[in-house]
This record gives structure tokens, C-alpha cells and sequence, in this order.
């Protein structure tokens, strides 16, 4: 049976597309899941020989996979069995709460022992380059393979090494240029115009999840909020940055599922789902691109446009130019095809929505060691700063 995680010449050549033999596989480096880096998959950067001497195939490449053992990872049937668990012990009385808080204290040191993320993620990623990227024109990195095995539960995506064109990788403890962020939010729309209300997001793409229905969704709605309890309860400098917002777990929740289903009434279009500051690489010529599309949903532009901006600038930054930029995506969504785009009122009052989303979801939910401490402060306090700024929880009905 093919074992993606051996890294040999026939678990290479399972995922490679196109008639090149792979002949040699030489591991040059790793980043392994969890390890601040690589935030919910392993990152393999490989050296490739191939049988025919005449191929025009890359010789080095990235296998983005996950090499810790499908039966060491929780799969969708234990994630649910956690959330019933953790529903029936909150009826307990006098001890309910406490065992509910030892049952994730000890669902978070599991997954610091072996980090990994649900398989919906890396199936929606996997699916994204194989069926919907070649028809996009995106800075996005180029794909020669792809594999998705549901009986194994293994994953390889073979794309190219980005560091060959000395791509940079920013993170929240600094600020994007604005010249790139203009270049991101001009993608985002190019994404979302050709896709915009489309018909496709009901027949040929309705296997992409929204935010309200499949993928991610039965996580989040079964373990999401304890999972955010725990990491709040467990490190005081999350419990510290909320503190201005003076509200609860169930507070920051209920307003979080409140907003997507305003933001679910549309325009609807398809999204990358996930595009904070550190999913994107910068280039030369002030280019920029969009990483790790594991979370691409169907739903409401605002949640990829005000994720961006917020978490890539400072917020004195964001607070002079986020109105300015905001029009400018309009602009470029509009030249991109869209007849019919948002009012800049109709888009101020999407954008002070999708704020939460990227707090509650984006952040509070992350354990620190995905990306270390110093950039999981960094977003968090933007976030928290955003949705003080733009009212974002006053603005839910």
C-alpha cells in the first residue's frame, strides 16, 4: 500500500503529474507540522532525480503532507465523540465543568504531542489545486501533483519551492508594505469576480464548504468553543489582549455565528477562506501571493478582505488606510467583471462583520505553538483592536 510518509522514489512518483519517472528523492529540509513554521502540515523541501535525462520537470520541490500516523490523528467520528462527551459532562452537576476542562487540558497536550489538522482541511486544499486552481490566474504557487487517499488518510500536495524566486515570509510582528497589500486585495477580487453569485457555487463547486455547512463547520460547531475556552483559560496573554473587550467565551460565540449568518444572506462567492498575513509570500516587483488554501469556503468577500487587512498592517496603519483600501478592492472587483458591486456603505458594513471571524476563529482558537507565541500576540491584538475600532460586535443583530 503506498505510504506517503516513506519519501521514497514510489510514494513521489503517486503524486507527481505527468509522464516523468522518478528515479531519486533527497531530502534537503523539513518543517515539521506545529513547529511555529509549519503551521498544520509538514513541509518536506525535496531533490528530485528523474529516469528520463531529457526532462524539463523541477528537480526541486516542496511536499507539503503530514507525516505523523493516520492512526495517532483525530479523525471526524472522535471529534464528534469529543463533542458529545463534552456536552453530557456539562450537565453534570457540581463537577461537570471540571471534568470538561480536564477532558480538553488534555485534548490540547495530545495535540501538542502530535499536531495535526482535521482531514476536511487537507482534502478542501487538495481539491482547491487540483480542480479549481488551473483555471484561475493567480500568484498562487504552481502544483505538479496532488493525492488524496480517504482509506489511508494520507496527503501530498508536490508544489514548487518558492525560495527559488526568493520569495519572502512575512508574519504579524511586522507590517506589509502597502503596495502588496494593494496587490493581495487586487487577487482576492479577481478571485471573487469569477465567482461572484455564480451558479457553479450550487452545482460543480458545491462540494466546497461555507462557513455554515460542511468542511470545518462540524468541528468548530461540536469542539470550537471549548477548544477556545481552553486555550484562553490556559494562556493568560490571550485572556490579557481580550481583556478590553469585556466579554466571554460565549460572548466572543455567539456573536461570531450571529455575524456569518448575516454574511451568509451574500454576495456569495468562492473565498481562499484563511488569508491572514501569514498565508501569503512576497516578491520581487512588489508582486505578492496566497498560501495554504485549506480553509477555502463559499461565503461573503468580506471575510477574505477584512481578515487581510487587519492582520497585514499595524493598527495605526489600518486605521488611516482601511476605507482607502476597502474602495480600492471595490474598484478592482469591479474591473475584474462585477456589474453590480457593494456600495462603499453596503462594504464598511460587511467589513466591520468579518472582523470577529478572524478573532474568535482565526486566532483564539490557534494554539500558540502553530506559529509561536510573539505572532499569535501580534494578530490577536490587532484583531482585538480592529473590532473595538470598528464596532464589530454592535454591529450584530
Amino acid at each position: 500500500m503506498l505510504d506517503v510518509r516513506k519519501l521514497d522514489a514510489p510514494a513521489l512518483q503517486a503524486i507527481l503529474s505527468g509522464d516523468d519517472r522518478v528515479r531519486t528523492v533527497e531530502v534537503m529540509e523539513r518543517a515539521a507540522c506545529g513547529d511555529g513554521v509549519a503551521s498544520t502540515a509538514d513541509r518536506v523541501t525535496l531533490r528530485l532525480g528523474y529516469e528520463q535525462t531529457d526532462t524539463t520537470a523541477p528537480t526541486q520541490l516542496v511536499l507539503k503532507t503530514l507525516l505523523l500516523h493516520p492512526l495517532l490523528r483525530f479523525g471526524l467520528p472522535a471529534i464528534l465523540g469529543l463533542a458529545t462527551a463534552s456536552r453530557a459532562l456539562e450537565k453534570l452537576p457540581l463537577i461537570g465543568r471540571s471534568a470538561r476542562a480536564l477532558l480538553f487540558s488534555l485534548v490540547g497536550f495530545y495535540q501538542r504531542i502530535y499536531p495535526h489538522a482535521p482531514d476536511a482541511m487537507y482534502l478542501t486544499e487538495v481539491r482547491f489545486y487540483r480542480d479549481i486552481r488551473p483555471e484561475l490566474e493567480l500568484e498562487t504557487p504552481r502544483v505538479y501533483g496532488s493525492l488524496f487517499d480517504e482509506g489511508s488518510r494520507q496527503f501530498g500536495i508536490l508544489m514548487e519551492d518558492l525560495s527559488l524566486r526568493a520569495a519572502r515570509f512575512p508574519n504579524a510582528t511586522e507590517e506589509m508594505p502597502l503596495r502588496q497589500v494593494r496587490r493581495l486585495l487586487e487577487s482576492l477580487a479577481q478571485l471573487h469576480a469569477r465567482f461572484w453569485q455564480s451558479e457553479r457555487l450550487s452545482t460543480d463547486l458545491d462540494w466546497v464548504p461555507t462557513r455554515l455547512t460542511g468542511g470545518m463547520f462540524p468541528v468548530f460547531d461540536g469542539i470550537g468553543r471549548e477548544l477556545i475556552r481552553y486555550q484562553v483559560e490556559s494562556n493568560p496573554f490571550k485572556r490579557e489582549l481580550l481583556a478590553p473587550l469585556a466579554r466571554s467565551v460565549d460572548e466572543l460565540w455567539e456573536a461570531l455565528w450571529a455575524s456569518q449568518r448575516m454574511l451568509a444572506k451574500g454576495p456569495l462567492t468562492l473565498l481562499h477562506g484563511d488569508p491572514h498575513m501569514g498565508n501569503t509570500y512576497l516578491l520581487a516587483d512588489d508582486q505578492a501571493g496566497l498560501l495554504d488554501w485549506q480553509l477555502m469556503v463559499r461565503g461573503h468577500w468580506a471575510n477574505d478582505v477584512t481578515y487581510l487587512i487587519c492582520t497585514a498592517l499595524s493598527t495605526q496603519t489600518r486605521r488611516t488606510e482601511e476605507r482607502w483600501l476597502l474602495t480600492h478592492y471595490l474598484y478592482a472587483l469591479q474591473h475584474a467583471g462585477v456589474v453590480d458591486p457593494p456600495t462603499e456603505d453596503e462594504a464598511w458594513e460587511s467589513y466591520r462583520l468579518a472582523a470577529i471571524w478572524g478573532l474568535v476563529i482565526g486566532w483564539l482558537i490557534t494554539p500558540p505553538v502553530n506559529y509561536g507565541v510573539p505572532i499569535t500576540k501580534a494578530n490577536i491584538a490587532r484583531m482585538v483592536t480592529a473590532t473595538m475600532d470598528l464596532r464589530s460586535f454592535e454591529a450584530v443583530v
